[in-house]
């Protein structure tokens, strides 16, 4: 699977993106980067990782993303998750269900872009 990273065009810089991905032998962690290159040493934000932890919990997903976009200060999030738990549920009761799971760290942020997609 390959993701394409997000570039900030103001200052050039890369941007890492997290992704969770299910292997059938290991659940792996990484970042990507726009050169292509990848890196599973890369530390999350505590932020990040809670984020990434409580979601995988509840959600047993298939893939997972989570980006701080605040710059590592953990006030702006974009989480990206594809789970069968969302199968049969509309794009609102999917958002619902994250927020749900997320409803104590939500008021601390300043924004939050979601994305849900079924496991088909």
């Amino acid at each position: 699977m390959w993701l394409h990273s997000l570039r900030n065009t103001t200052t050039r810089t890369r941007t890492p993106i997290m992704m969770m991905m299910n292997t059938k032998s290991s659940n792996m962690l990484m970042r990507l980067y726009s050169s292509g290159s990848i890196s599973t040493s890369m530390k999350m934000t505590p932020e990040e990782k809670m984020i990434l932890e409580k979601l995988s919990k509840a959600l047993q997903p298939k893939s997972i993303r989570v980006q701080d976009m605040s710059g590592g200060c953990g006030t702006m999030f974009a989480i990206n998750v594809t789970s069968s738990q969302f199968n049969g549920l509309t794009t609102i009761k999917q958002h619902k269900l994250v927020n749900e799971i997320l409803k104590d760290d939500i008021p601390r942020w300043h924004g939050l872009q979601l994305q849900t997609k079924k496991d088909k």
